[in-house]
């Protein structure tokens, strides 16, 4: 679900996570129930911290595979190798 950014009147900028069908022009202030207004700004998504800031895509889409419960493959399998599996022959 995508981020959008409202900006109140009187309290200024706020968050709110909407689904793309549901996201409206306005939304009520969390703070003082009045009409805000969608702010469409430039950045895509927040840029990553801490130990993420330097990972490549790959490695950060690992990272939110793992966190979703998703299995990840860490190493090299494990069990039986097949004979001849480890000679490269061109």
């Amino acid at each position: 679900m995508p981020l959008y950014e409202f900006r109140c009147p009187g309290c200024g900028p706020f968050d709110l996570r909407r689904d793309m069908r549901d996201a409206p022009s306005t939304a009520p202030c969390p703070t003082c129930d009045q009409a805000a207004q969608r702010h469409y700004g430039v950045g895509v998504g927040s840029r990553p911290k801490g130990v993420l800031r330097d990972a490549n895509r790959a490695d950060r889409a690992r990272v939110d595979r793992a966190r979703t419960g998703e299995p990840v493959v860490t190493g090299p399998p494990s069990g039986r190798r097949l004979p001849g599996a480890g000679a490269h022959r061109h």
